[in-house]
């Protein structure tokens, strides 16, 4: 099997997709109109720069990466709707891309069959990327007995502000988290709403790359945290365990999308079949700790405890819930 390259050729170098924003202007060196691709992405670097660069390498498309989180990225986009600056948007959750369909243009690749049927988009607005269950993380330094193991944990005063948690307005896995936790607890959804921000006590960070670090240090003790990002705490030997939560977990996939009356759809298109290429699959594997959502590389051994997501919900209830989010997180600000 072809692996994904790690070096590639000067050119390619001088003009790969990463690091952009720093260093000498090198847009005289960019390819025709049609060879280019305007990528937008909440990824992180690590993930996305091997993967950039190997689409290069493979078709000669330059891509233009901007980054930021989903939500931004999203609110960007409204933004840009007359106009589109960007031909695809490579991650977020299923649920904020299914939320925002009319930014746009379903697509349904001819590897589609190849993907498991829960991480199918009926209409084509998104296509799935990688499957990302939320798990809950803890010290297990802090916490030698009776760790957080439901999502009633979160709602528990024994954590008041020793909770860490991504800003949903901000983070498109944190806004996954938060309807993940109401949809798993019953109960009144504002009454839960204003619980868990009471909760909180004010530890909200921008992103869930900032969980760990703040559980590791003992900032906070627990979290609710994309799998991959825990395993690679895991991995680099930080104070990090992770466990699912009783109530099962919800297994949303991040997506991808292309961006309606986009300049360069066809090479969007391209890309889009690209990650869902069996090497590329194999690679978040194996190389990003993420899940596959290809059909053949689900093994039982794999399969977490199921939450019962309602991805029709959250995403029709997710400008509502933001909107008191915003209103409870500062009603409760000092």
């Amino acid at each position: 099997m072809r692996r994904l390259l790690l070096l590639l050729c000067p050119l390619l170098l001088l003009l790969g997709g990463c690091g952009r924003n720093t260093g000498p202007d090198l847009s005289r060196f960019a390819p025709a109109e049609e060879d280019r691709l305007v990528l937008y992405t909440s990824h992180k670097e690590e993930l996305y720069g091997p993967i950039i660069r190997e689409f290069e390498a493979r078709t000669g498309i330059w891509v233009q990466v901007e980054t930021g989180g989903t939500s931004a990225l999203l609110e960007r986009l409204e933004a840009e709707a007359e106009d589109p600056a960007c031909d695809l948007l490579f991650g977020g959750g299923a649920d904020s891309l299914q939320a925002c369909a009319s930014l746009f243009e379903p697509y349904v690749s001819p590897l589609q069959e190849d993907i498991q049927p829960a991480f199918l988009c009926p209409d084509g607005t998104w296509t799935a990327f990688s499957s990302l269950p939320v798990v809950l993380i803890y010290n297990p330094v802090l916490i030698r007995t009776n760790p957080p193991d439901s999502w009633d944990s979160l709602l528990d005063p024994a954590w008041r502000g020793k909770i860490a948690f991504a800003d949903p307005t901000v983070s498109g896995s944190g806004y996954t988290a938060l309807a993940s936790l109401l949809q798993a607890l019953p109960g009144d959804d504002e009454a839960l709403l204003a619980a868990f921000v009471n909760n909180l006590d004010g530890q909200i960070l921008e992103s869930s790359g900032q969980i760990t670090g703040a559980v590791a240090d003992g900032t906070c003790y627990i979290g609710a945290i994309p799998e991959d990002i825990a395993l690679q705490a895991v991995r680099k030997g930080q104070d990090v365990a992770l466990l699912c939560p009783k109530e099962g977990t919800c297994a949303m996939p991040d997506g991808m999308a292309v961006i309606a009356g986009c300049a360069h759809g066809e090479n969007a298109r391209r890309f889009i079949d690209f990650t869902l290429s069996e090497d590329v699959q194999q690679y978040l594997a194996e190389a990003c700790f993420r899940r596959s959502v290809l059909t053949e590389r689900q093994g039982a051994e794999d399969v977490l405890p199921a939450l019962d997501y309602d991805i029709t919900w959250a995403s029709g209830q997710r400008e509502e819930l933001l909107r008191r989010w915003r209103e409870l997180t500062e009603e409760a600000a000092p």
